[in-house]
């Protein structure tokens, strides 16, 4: 009998099954599946759970007796094609199967009918991408039925295909439409990280679904992804701050949309202020541009959110350190769609560690709020602080497309930041006041008449408005006010026509007209000594002038994959005599079977628009730029003339580039600088920039080692400043980084350090005779060399196998062993606490200590 335990084990347990899996008939002749899972329940302990729209429409035909309840979901499953999952005894979950197929491809030009190489294949709403071959090969393993792969190459119309709408598994050949820029073509894909790539014409173009995670960034800001490119930095460590070869970042054209942007930041630029989720793409040229592109003497950073109606609705979700976004993109009709998008801050109501410092960072030398060392204060009992700010943006756009070759489109942006800033400490108060706000409003007609004409027409209006006012308070008595305001007011439209003279043959020409008004006041109240009679000084200048531009542009692209783009723009500005011409030419010539190419730029740009540094007013700083227009005066029409050569090795794995460029700026002046010492007198003069821009990269699987370097030698002249050059104020000889991306599954890691040279500063000499700031030789010393080493990690992830709503979780740490030193310096006359006497105080600004920041996104389709 020892066997007895085992054998009453087997008949109990027999016995509960047989209960538990009751034997069920029954005969259901085309009823709806809900009705049959209803019944199924009523006659078991089974309970279903699924979505409606999984069963909807499914009606089942079947007939069965004395089955188990587990052979009964079986005959279900075969005859419903859904899947039904037994997640216990008697919980049973219905989803649908994820069907897969293997595709291919080949994708030709319309109408040459030529394969097509460097094509973007990607899976909507999904990580993987592909690149077509030289034959326009492509291919994917195991994609789930019902997804959307998009075609996108430059110089075409992106084509958007269904998996299982359209058969794939024979391979067929699939065409792109030829665009406007129809020249334009890839030549490095993942050009530092995925979705940055390089074209045969010098630009950038950056594509944000595909966009990788880079080191400090976990989200996908066009600002803060091009600055890890050599030649293209930000000094202040902000996003709207770039310089690119040498330039400021007033002499960068910023376009959204068709609209010029004359504020690109938050939080004083430290956070872009475009959101990236409405985005589609970008381009970016850090020399020879295109001549339709004017009015700058820089780099141009062309942005655009979609430009084809949605096919269905998707929208997403997120939050991070700083502030939270949403964004929609939903089809209103069969040819007509709306994106919509908006960012706000939370600080006013939870303020993160991210937050603080930047906060600190922006506030660090507030005359009330720091130490002696420079250090925070922290909250005391005595000291109340009102720290009221936010900011938002919004962005919308309406398509319409009436037919396969026109496409009509509205946008409206605005981008606002709003300061209540409030120090008091006994009977002694500081108060500061900002509110600035950017507005556009942009239109597009995009049309192809034939295959060798194209055209659009394009229409803009952007307003800048801006002001700041401080207080000082001490011992309840106003000792200081200061106001400043800059307005900015730019309109206007385009037409752009492109010409096929045959394929190889093309003609761009194009007429432009803008209205720009901008105008600042200044105005400062300051006690005397004795506390009499106020000291009142104001400044105020307005301006206005219109602008008419044409450009021609011949492109030569032969089968070589060769290059050669040469045209001219010429601009009359209503202030200015005379009229202004702007030669560009930018040749690359492949060699070697394309590995190798041979590169060489040429353009001449000028500039009726430019920041001036308010230098009056140094104890604040905040936003103390503000533009203004040239007037061939005191404020002269901004000149670069810009020269590049250059090398680019792409094969195997690896990407090398060397790119040596010499840039003239003339039309300088010691109001648009802003040098240390404060400088009050005008003074006119110019710059020579030359610069050599190293890149290496090497590709492995699932890792990427990139290789920064750029050397840059910045000189100034102003013969009535000093004599002989000195160093630019963003004179960086060396700027080094090192990157490395790895991604694995739905993990993406990126580890990245930077090193460069500190920037020149002017030393003080202490007081002279009549107590004011005296000088040494302008930009003579140096600061500290500035480095840090950043790090990002991001997760994706599905809520389930059968749902379309997708999450990503990122972390990022800046500055990871927090090291602070000077970014810039300046001085103001202070009294000695102990002996009361005025002395020399050196301010300075550091940078950015350790800041982590956690970011979740939602997307949904």
């Amino acid at each position: 009998m020892r066997n007895l335990p085992f054998i009453l084990f087997l008949f109990f347990s027999s016995c509960y099954w047989g209960l538990a899996q009751d034997k069920i008939s029954a005969d259901y002749s085309a009823v709806p599946l809900k009705e049959i899972i209803k019944d199924l329940e009523s006659k078991s302990d089974l309970y279903f759970s699924y979505s409606e729209d999984v069963i909807a429409d499914k009606t089942v035909s079947l007939r069965f007796e004395n089955l188990y309840t587990d052979q009964i979901l079986a005959l279900l499953a075969t005859e419903s094609g859904l899947v039904f999952e037994k997640v216990s005894a008697t919980d049973i979950i219905i989803t649908l199967p994820t069907l897969t197929m293997d595709l291919c491809g080949y994708i030709h030009e319309r109408p040459t009918g030529k394969p097509l190489v460097g094509v973007t294949v990607a899976i909507n709403g999904n990580a993987r991408g592909s690149i077509s071959n030289s034959n326009g090969y492509f291919e994917f393993k195991a994609v789930t039925i019902g997804s959307e792969i998009r075609l996108a190459h430059l110089g075409y119309r992106d084509l958007v295909i269904v998996v299982g709408d359209v058969s794939l598994s024979d391979c067929p050949i699939l065409f792109l439409e030829p665009g406007l820029e129809t020249l334009n073509e890839v030549v490095v894909t993942s050009y530092l990280t995925k979705g940055l790539d390089k074209n045969s014409d010098g630009s950038f173009s950056l594509t944000n679904n595909r966009l990788g995670v880079s080191a400090g960034l976990v989200e996908p800001d066009v600002f803060q992804n091009i600055q890890n490119l050599p030649g293209i930095t930000s000094l202040d460590e902000s996003a709207a701050g770039i310089q690119i070869r040498g330039g400021s970042p007033d002499q960068n054209l910023v376009i959204v949309d068709n609209i010029k942007m004359y504020n690109t930041g938050h939080f004083f630029d430290l956070i872009s202020a475009i959101n990236p989720y409405l985005i589609e793409g970008a381009r970016i040229y850090k020399g020879g541009a295109s001549p339709k592109y004017g009015d700058r003497v820089s780099g141009v950073i062309d942005i655009y959110s979609d430009r084809a109606v949605p096919q269905k609705t998707t929208g997403g979700l997120g939050i991070n350190g700083t502030h939270g976004d949403a964004f929609l993109k939903t089809p209103l009709g069969k040819h007509v769609g709306l994106l919509v998008s908006g960012r706000h801050s939370y600080s006013n109501i939870f303020q993160t560690p991210t937050f603080n410092v930047l906060s600190n960072k922006v506030f660090q030398n507030e005359t009330l709020v720091t130490d002696a060392a420079g250090g925070i204060f922290e909250q005391s009992e005595d000291r109340a602080i009102k720290d009221d700010f936010f900011f938002y943006d919004s962005h919308a756009k309406l398509l319409f497309q009436p037919g396969k070759q026109d496409t009509i489109s509205v946008s409206g942006i605005i981008t606002k930041n709003d300061l209540d800033f409030v120090v008091q400490s006994d009977e002694d108060l500081v108060s500061d006041r900002l509110i600035i706000e950017n507005q556009g409003v942009g239109f597009s007609w995009e049309g192809t008449r034939t295959k060798w004409f194209n055209h659009s027409l394009s229409a803009y209006y952007s307003s800048l408005d801006s002001s700041y006012k401080n207080e000082i308070s001490e011992e309840a008595v106003l000792e200081e006010e200061s106001f400043r305001s800059n307005t900015v007011e730019d309109y206007g439209l385009g037409l752009d026509l492109a010409f096929g003279l045959s394929g190889h043959h093309w003609l761009n020409s194009g007429f432009q007209w803008s209205n720009t008004t901008a105008s600042f006041q200044f105005t400062r109240t300051e006690s005397n000594d004795d506390n009499e009679i106020p000291e009142n000084s104001a400044t105020e200048r307005n301006g206005e002038f219109s602008t008419h531009a044409a450009y021609l542009e011949y492109q030569y692209k032969p089968d070589s994959k060769a290059i050669f783009n040469a045209g001219m723009r010429v601009s009359k500005y209503s202030i200015l005599d005379g009229i202004f011409w702007e030669p560009r030419l930018n040749l690359e010539l492949p060699i070697f079977d394309q590995n190798l190419r041979f590169k060489i730029t040429f353009e001449n740009r000028y500039q009726p628009i430019s920041q001036l540094i308010e230098f009056e007013d140094s104890q604040t700083r905040l936003e103390n730029k503000v533009w203004t227009v040239s007037n061939g005066e005191d404020f002269p029409l901004l000149k670069s003339t810009q020269f590049s050569a250059g090398l680019l090795l792409n094969n195997g794995g690896w990407t090398f580039e060397l790119d040596g460029y010499r840039k003239q700026l003339d039309g300088l002046t010691s109001f648009t600088n802003g040098f240390t010492n404060l400088v009050e007198d005008y003074s006119e003069g110019e710059s020579t920039i030359m610069g050599i821009d190293m890149f290496l990269q090497r590709k492995f699987k699932n890792y990427s080692l990139v290789l920064g370097y750029t050397f840059n030698d910045v000189e100034y002249t102003f013969e009535e400043l000093q004599d002989g050059s000195f160093p630019g104020n963003n004179d960086v000889p060396s700027n080094f980084s090192i990157s490395n991306i790895f991604e694995k599954d739905n993990w993406e890691f990126a580890l990245g350090w930077t090193i460069r040279s500190g920037t020149p500063y002017t030393p003080s000499t202490g007081l002279d005779d009549e107590n004011e700031i005296g000088f040494g030789a302008i930009n003579s010393l140096r600061l500290p060399s500035y480095h840090r080493l950043d790090a990002s990690l991001r997760y994706g992830f599905n809520f389930s196998s059968s749902s379309k709503t997708k999450g990503a979780i990122g972390l990022s740490v800046l500055n990871i062993y927090d090291r602070q030193v000077p970014l810039f310096v300046s001085y103001r006359v202070d009294d000695d606490p102990v002996t009361d006497e005025q002395q020399v105080t050196l301010i300075e600004q550091l940078s950015q200590g350790l800041t982590p920041n956690l970011s979740l996104r939602i997307n949904f389709e």
